[in-house]
């Protein structure tokens, strides 16, 4: 009967003149995407999925929907990852080496470290001396000025668990931090921290000879350090337990005068600052040139504030390397949104604010978060132990980190993907030898679908709720860019790259992220928008100042070219939510959008628009006014304009009989010649043989964008035709069906624009 159809249809079409030039009705050659399959893992909050492999997914041609949408593009790289971690603490070596039988160690220690066995974990924070995880109490390896450096007390149980890990997972790397010096090179005389637990200027060389002692032990001991910070936390230091205070300059004298030239030849890292997002440290230690000269990266913790100013560093020092060392799980999340939850959102978004790495903290605690030391006691560490049975539990923070620790090999690249957006967050990576790994958590507490378009492939994946999942696939991307198409509505905080902003939750429509807490100079990017044919951007805005300000719509660069200006007057709150509009000049081809603020507005998102050049292209009269009608001779008519569940306003074009039918709406517009694009949405409830976007009469062969009976959707999808070269002043654009009796097709939002 199909087949039957399509014979008829050519048919007829070559026997109706003027139609027949129009449309020939023949099925177009289809082009075949490379189709890579993609290898899935998930874990939910609950744990009764742990890293547990899923069906194989395959990328097959992209076609744009509704759907949320992430566009992951591996030709787009910033930093290298060098890996992720916690930290064997006094505490976690004397459970793991006292409480654990050899045999259950050693599966421990390979769940842990093996690449290929285990979660990979090939970063390690290792304290220097006491922390507040510490089953020994508040030892140094330096009692007095006159004793002899000793790393005995390390011997015991943290070496021997080093040297185990260094021989399963050789690309480890270890970071060395004070939590405090030994205390008689301290103003109080103690380990503990408190208002004077600061260090005397007379003992600066003493602890950078400390630093030196330490690197060179632990090398001896076959444990090369990577890396040191010169203080954990050095504008905090609890009475309760070892800490010690430093100012950002008295941080950068130390380092330029007594530790960076003491570990001159040593091939160890200095860290600066490692304390935690919120804190204000970083612009005045990097203004000592001398210090900042010694100091190839900031290491971060997450305990305050927000990610962001990871990126708002890197773009303020692009030379400086960016860490994240410490960021623990506790049980506090439990009343909240769940340590899962936390835990995948800020491994997520470490990595997207230019973090290399992501260290937690204690690689194991008891069951009762001991033994403490002073400090935090409902810490969680990646697993727990039970003093008394010796019984391991992998907890939350375990399966979150080997989301990306088991798949992102150190040496890989973060590569482009837009970001949070309907509740999923994710992170994009590309490994060594070419595979790409995406990383995904639904917050929500519904399944959420979304897409994922790479070159021109793509697939679509729907993630239960509070559950993350991870994508690993080969292949070579389709396209040299991944193009985010101009007519796809785009939330503020699924930006590829930010500077000097933060997230807050909106009350806007929708719920989500807002980006505000922004000044003058501000910006957000998306990256490879296509921009052709746009005329103008609307945005949803909010200003609860009294001061009108204003959003940049650039390209390139944050001072790159100028398209348009959203005016932003005062709105009465800060989420109170307004849709402002900007007439956009100048905008072509494929470009990195940046919106830059010109002062405090917060931004929940934007929609392109663009100079459509056919009449009544969303049916919004009610009517098929403008649109003519072809229908084989002898059929009824079989269209007609409804109001059931338009993609966009009060109308569709739905096509639809009782019997076989065949069926166009076409348009015919008087264009000057040059390049265009068309574009329409559709959907079908099956029983069509095609389904297609048609244009003619532009000076070249007929165009098809069709969708093939075994594919039509059931949800809105978009055909497209791009870079119609016209040459006779004319373009006709059609809608073309073909079904079985009983089958109907909707089309809406029809769209004719000039590149």
């Amino acid at each position: 009967m199909k087949k039957n159809l399509v014979n008829q249809i050519v048919s007829l079409t070559l026997t109706t003149g003027v139609l027949a030039s129009s449309f020939l009705f023949i099925q177009p050659n289809q082009v075949s995407a490379a189709g890579e399959t993609v290898n899935v893992w998930r874990t939910n909050e609950t744990l009764t999925e742990k890293l547990t492999a899923q069906s194989n997914i395959t990328f097959s041609p992209y076609r744009s929907t509704d759907e949320n949408t992430i566009y992951v593009d591996e030709n787009v790289a910033f930093q290298t990852v060098d890996g992720f971690g916690a930290s064997i603490t006094d505490s976690s070596a004397y459970l793991m080496n006292q409480k654990l039988s050899s045999t259950a160690r050693n599966t421990l220690m390979t769940n842990l470290f093996s690449p290929t066995s285990g979660i990979g974990i090939s970063w390690l924070r290792q304290p220097i001396g006491a922390s507040d995880f510490s089953a020994s109490g508040n030892y140094n390896l330096k009692d007095t000025a006159t004793s002899t450096f000793s790393i005995a007390h390390d011997e015991t149980n943290i070496i021997p668990l080093l040297q185990q890990a260094v021989s399963l997972n050789t690309n480890l790397k270890i970071m060395a931090t004070p939590w405090s010096p030994p205390g008689w090179m301290k103003a109080n005389n103690s380990m503990l921290g408190g208002t004077t637990a600061t260090l005397n200027t007379a003992n600066y060389g003493d602890l950078a000879t400390y630093f030196v002692n330490f690197v060179d032990a632990y090398k001896a001991k076959g444990v090369p350090i990577y890396a040191v910070s010169p203080q954990n936390e050095p504008r905090w230091a609890s009475d309760t337990y070892p800490g010690m205070y430093l100012t950002a300059q008295e941080e950068a004298n130390f380092v330029k005068n007594n530790l960076g030239p003491a570990l001159s030849g040593k091939n160890v890292k200095i860290f600066g600052f490692d304390h935690n997002w919120d804190v204000d440290f970083v612009p005045a230690y990097y203004s000592d040139t001398a210090a900042a000269s010694y100091t190839p990266a900031t290491a971060w913790h997450c305990y305050g504030g927000e990610a962001t100013i990871m990126s708002t560093t890197h773009y303020l020092y692009p030379t400086k390397d960016i860490y994240e060392t410490e960021c623990t799980g506790g049980i506090w999340t439990d009343t909240t949104t769940g340590q899962f939850d936390v835990d995948m959102k800020n491994l997520t978004k470490s990595l997207r604010h230019w973090s290399k790495n992501f260290i937690a903290w204690n690689i194991a605690l008891d069951t009762n978060y001991g033994p403490t030391n002073g400090g935090c006691t409902t810490c969680t560490g990646l697993v727990a132990i039970d003093q008394s049975s010796g019984a391991v539990t992998y907890g939350p923070s375990y399966y979150s980190m080997g989301h990306l620790s088991k798949f992102v090999v150190p040496g890989a690249a973060r590569i482009a993907s837009t970001g949070y957006a309907s509740g999923i967050h994710n992170v994009a990576l590309k490994n060594p030898d070419g595979s790409k790994v995406l990383v995904a958590y639904n917050e929500t507490s519904a399944n959420n679908t979304f897409k994922v378009k790479w070159g021109e492939q793509a697939f679509t994946y729907t993630l239960p709720a509070k559950s993350a999942v991870t994508f690993k696939w080969l292949g070579t991307q389709s396209t040299t860019n991944t193009i985010i198409e101009n007519d796809k509505s785009l939330k503020a905080s699924a930006y590829n790259e930010a500077y000097s902003i933060k997230p807050e939750t909106s009350s806007d429509t929708g719920g989500g992220l807002d980006i505000g807490n922004a000044t003058n100079g501000s910006w957000i990017m998306y990256k490879n928008v296509d921009l052709s044919g746009l005329s103008g951007i609307t945005a949803r805005v909010a200003n609860g100042g009294t001061t009108s300000t204003s959003i940049e719509v650039r390209t390139g660069s944050a001072t790159g070219t100028l398209l348009g200006t959203i005016s932003v007057g005062a709105t009465g709150g800060w989420q109170t939510w307004v849709t402002n509009s900007a007439t956009l000049s100048g905008a072509s081809g494929v470009k990195d959008v940046y919106l830059v603020y010109k002062g405090s507005v917060n931004l929940n998102g934007i929609q392109f628009t663009s100079t459509n050049l056919l009449l009544n292209p969303g049916l919004e009269t009610g009517s098929l006014t403008n649109w003519s009608d072809w229908h084989p001779t002898g059929q009824a008519i079989a269209q007609s304009v409804d109001t059931s569940t338009p993609r966009t306003g009060n109308y569709k074009l739905t096509h639809y009989a009782s019997t076989a039918y065949q069926q166009t709406a076409y348009q015919a517009v008087s264009v000057p010649n040059g390049t265009y694009r068309a574009t329409v949405w559709v959907r079908s409830g099956g029983g069509q043989s095609a389904v297609r976007l048609e244009v003619s009469n532009y000076g070249g062969t007929p165009l098809y964008s069709d969708i093939g009976a075994a594919s039509i959707p059931n949800t809105w999808t978009q055909l497209v035709i791009d870079n119609i070269t016209v040459t006779t002043g004319t373009v006709t654009v059609g809608a073309f069906s073909n079904a079985l009796a009983g089958n109907w097709a909707a089309f809406d939002d029809f769209n004719l624009v000039k590149k």
